[in-house]
């Protein structure tokens, strides 16, 4: 792991999510790394470092929005941003290029 931030790996796709609803500007971010989908997101600082928290999937999410319905506690997807205030709509950002992710690499 390199020493410029720290990682934390969720065991599950529906974990991450909900701890990315409760930041203040929710989105997820996608890159494909050694044929495998890495879901991540980068937050403020611990101990002066940035965490990243991502999840390791085989599968591409096809959808454009994770959907976490709050009061449920349910999470769906959709392809569309709609009005609802029971739920959360976490855009998934597409990354070309990233260096953030060359810890998954060694």
């Amino acid at each position: 792991m390199p020493e410029e931030f720290f990682h934390v790996r969720f065991s599950s796709l529906e974990d991450m999510v909900r701890l990315v609803a409760l930041s203040p500007t929710p989105f997820l971010q996608h890159a494909e790394v050694g044929g495998k989908h890495v879901y991540f997101f980068h937050s403020t600082s611990l101990l002066g470092r940035p965490v990243i928290y991502y999840t390791v999937t085989s599968e591409k999410l096809e959808k454009k929005y994770v959907v976490y319905n709050k009061f449920r506690d349910t999470i769906s997807f959709s392809e569309k941003l709609e009005a609802n205030g029971q739920s959360i709509y976490i855009p998934i950002l597409e990354v070309e290029s990233t260096n953030l992710l060359r810890f998954l690499l060694t």
